[in-house]
Parts: C-alpha cells; structure tokens; sequence
C-alpha cells in the first residue's frame, strides 16, 4: 500500500510554528512512520513537488509570489491545513496593514516594499480545510490533527474560549488577581498554558466568532487599560480582515 503524502509549506511568518512540529520528536517521528513526506524544508534536503493527501501552510500571504504558491499547493492538496496565527488570520505580519512607515522603523534604512499592499490570511486565497491557530501552535493539536486526517475523520475545531481551559485545569482566573486578559474573547484549543504560568493571554489563536467584545471592553476598561490601548489588544493578531471564522 501507498503511503498518504504529507507536506508542510511556508510564507511569510517567523517559522516558529514549524519548531513545534518539530518539538513533538519521537511522537511525531510515530506518527510519520505511517506516512511519506514529501516536503519539509526543515527536515529533508530533497523535497518534492507532488500530489498530496495533506499539505500544511505556514505563514500569511504577502506577495504575488504567496498567492501563487498557496493556489498551487491547494491544487495539488486533498486536504489544505493553515497552521498558525499568521496562515489563519494574518498575524503579526499583518499588522503592517494599519501601520505607515513600517520599514523603516524595522529596518532603520530604505527597503524594498513587498508587492501587495495587505498581508492577509490564507483562506482569503483558497479554500481551507482545518485552521489550526496560535502563535505559536499547540504541538498535542497539530498531533491529533494529524492522526484525524490519516484515519479519515474530519478534525473539529474549537469553538469555545480560553477560559473553559482555564476552568477545566483549574486555574485561577486572572482577572480576580488584577491582571488583563484576553481569555474571554479568544478561541480556545491551546490548553491555557499562558494563565496557568500567571501570564495573560494576549489573543494568539484569534477571536472567538460568538465572543462578547462589549463585555471584555469593560472588564479591561476596570483594569485601567485605555481605549486605545483595548484597541490594540484586540487586534494585535487580527489586524488583517478575513474570512471564515476569523471574519468578526
């Protein structure tokens, strides 16, 4: 029998993503024993360019040569898998959509701008099969994503926020110690790591769809943060306007 053809792609991002991969080792190692990749830039010096089963995206669509690779790839892909921030809402590349004078402040010198004028993510391109958020993601998520896939079953995402993760690891919720969150608002999915170490969830894995903004506003508004500075918050990892899920 032939093994099912597994790739993993990126664009424009911090390929931070692809490091979780790759911190799964020998689970991960399990698990592609029953599979042939055929693309992984970070592990093979040899990649193909294929036909495959499952094809997975890094990083957010920032140029003309983004958007043809992407609709390559989904062309050539059974199921098309956006993994991180940046793939599925655009992420911190896509902050520049709302910033002016980015380059030089990064740079310090006159640059070469990319060719489009928005970063956006990649189901504004093609169409999507599994948007596996978080900055970076959750390595047990990508894991059982990936054992879905290969026995045919259709990976659900979450559709619950932070805080059930919060309440079912009990842990103290942060807002009762002074201390902003975005938890309320954001998808769950990450096992809230970030509260459990007393640290804020700063909205990684994007905008819960049904979140209730108005309520979160007053809570941060309580906690001495300003307008502006919510504004901020709220789209610090969502400043490009998608679609799908991410789209409120």
């Amino acid at each position: 029998m032939m093994k099912p053809k597994v790739a993993f792609f990126g664009m424009t991002s911090c390929k931070g993503c692809y490091f979780q991969f790759l911190l799964l080792g020998e689970m991960l190692t399990n698990v592609f024993r029953s599979v042939e990749i055929s693309h992984f830039w970070m592990l093979k010096e040899q990649n193909r360019d294929e036909k495959y089963d499952i094809a997975f995206m890094d990083g957010a669509v920032s140029s003309k040569s983004n958007i043809e690779k992407v609709k390559r790839i989904r062309k050539n892909s059974r199921y098309l898998i956006a993994f991180g921030t940046c793939a599925c809402l655009g992420g911190i590349p896509a902050i520049r959509n709302s910033r002016r004078g980015y380059h030089e402040m990064v740079y310090g010198r006159p640059v070469k701008h990319p060719s489009l004028d928005e970063v956006t993510p990649v189901d504004r391109h093609v169409k999507v099969d599994y948007r596996m958020e978080g900055c970076p993601i959750n390595e047990q998520e990508a894991l059982r994503v990936i054992r879905d896939l290969l026995i045919g079953k259709r990976p659900r995402e979450p559709d619950y926020p932070v805080c059930v993760e919060c309440k079912k690891a009990e842990t103290r919720c942060l807002f009762k110690d002074g201390v902003p969150c975005m938890g309320p608002v954001t998808n769950g999915g990450c096992g809230a790591p970030c509260p459990a170490s007393r640290t804020a969830c700063d909205g990684c894995r994007g905008p819960l769809p049904d979140a209730n903004w108005g309520s979160e506003a007053d809570l941060l508004s309580e906690h001495g943060i300003s307008r502006e500075e919510i504004k901020s918050m709220f789209s610090k990892y969502n400043t490009s306007k998608t679609s799908g899920r991410a789209s409120k």
